[in-house]
């Protein structure tokens, strides 16, 4: 990270001897022993982070603070100075850290910790806002040109052709597969043909929305290149497959990433060859909600695993897995209405739908939570 430093004292430069010596995460760009001399440069030096002692001559930390975020919010500051009593101020205009002298290498270290996962983070939002986004559960909305303009198909056909290689995920697809798809109805010859000109419009559509060089064709395959795509259900597959258990750790991930499912896969268009990966989808995502209230539940978050009960619950009434655990939410939160509540609506569903009534298990624990109360 590019670094720019402003310390009160010349002959000192303690935090640019220990910046220099030992830290490989940060390239000095810039040292200042006037904060309005900083300014000046700054705007030219574009740097990732300033540290700045908070006494200085010219103007104090946190008017230059207030500067820097008025010229790009993105420069993280960190303070450095010998008096506890700025700390709370420092906040007030989102310094990152605030580090009392005299500095050690290990409180130096854990400030770059910090600074590296804040600079990381906002590299991967500005790479994810560069890319077009393709938005599948509730709807099916394709936007281009960097995310700016929403897509709009020639034909059904055309959109559909776009969804089976959203499907796919990026692999190869054979025409002869696409064309069962697409044209079960028609000869080999026509729907081979209707397939070229899907192709073709589809191409032509990608291009007038920025999108080149996407989709190719090689020995009768065809793959569409998603390097230049972002989605909500890769981004929602790829935290269930890869971080299954919900903890300390991750759980602020899956509360952001949970919240992109807005519904069924391709939401109202009705694609019979996409339902396997549908229900999947969707089962797995009302698992997660489960995992995430259970996590709540163990840290005595019983609102926040309510939440996430009440929309596994509103999905399929007849998850008694579910329902245990938003019985067991309403015990500890006192609410013997909810918990009642809960146990028969589950009851009627089950015998409206199913003819059939909870499990034992499930009526035991009613009745054990409810004597409880």
């Amino acid at each position: 990270m590019r670094a720019v430093i402003i310390e009160d004292e010349k002959p000192s430069m303690e935090l640019m001897q220990i910046i220099m010596g030992r830290n490989p995460y940060l390239e000095i760009i810039g040292s200042f022993f006037s904060a309005k001399e900083a300014l000046e440069q700054i705007e030219e030096l574009v740097p990732d982070v300033i540290f700045s002692d908070i006494e200085l001559p010219d103007m104090n930390g946190m008017q230059l603070a207030k500067a820097v975020m008025h010229f790009n919010e993105n420069i993280q500051i960190v303070f450095v100075t010998a008096y506890e009593k700025y700390a709370l101020d420092a906040f007030k205009v989102n310094a990152v850290d605030y580090i009392l002298k005299p500095i050690t290498e290990e409180d130096l270290n854990i400030t770059v910790n910090r600074l590296l996962k804040n600079h990381n983070e906002r590299k991967n939002v500005l790479q994810a806002n560069k890319k077009n986004r393709i938005f599948v559960l509730g709807c099916f909305q394709i936007y281009g040109n960097s995310s700016k303009e929403m897509i709009k198909w020639p034909t059904a056909k055309v959109q559909e052709l776009f969804a089976c290689f959203v499907y796919q995920w990026g692999k190869e697809v054979d025409k002869w597969k696409l064309c069962d798809i697409l044209w079960p109805e028609s000869p080999p010859k026509k729907a081979e043909h209707n397939l070229h000109s899907a192709v073709y419009r589809l191409k032509s559509v990608l291009r007038d929305a920025g999108i080149e060089e996407t989709l190719v064709c090689k020995a009768g395959k065809y793959t569409l290149n998603m390097e230049q795509f972002t989605s909500d259900v890769w981004e929602l597959k790829k935290l269930i497959d890869n971080t299954p258990l919900v903890n300390d750790g991750n759980v602020e991930n899956y509360d952001r990433t949970l919240a992109l499912y807005r519904g069924a896969l391709f939401g109202n268009e009705d694609y019979a060859w996409a339902e396997e990966m549908r229900e999947r989808i969707e089962r797995d995502y009302l698992e997660s909600m489960k995992s995430v209230a259970a996590y709540y539940v163990t840290k005595k978050s019983y609102v926040q695993a309510e939440k996430y009960l009440r929309a596994a619950i509103e999905k399929d009434p007849a998850d008694e897995e579910a329902v245990a655990l938003m019985m067991n939410v309403c015990y500890h939160l006192g609410d013997k209405i909810g918990l009642v509540g809960s146990y028969k609506n589950l009851r009627h569903y089950l015998k409206q739908e199913f003819g059939v009534t909870p499990n034992e298990s499930t009526s035991k624990l009613f009745h054990s939570l409810f004597q409880g109360l």
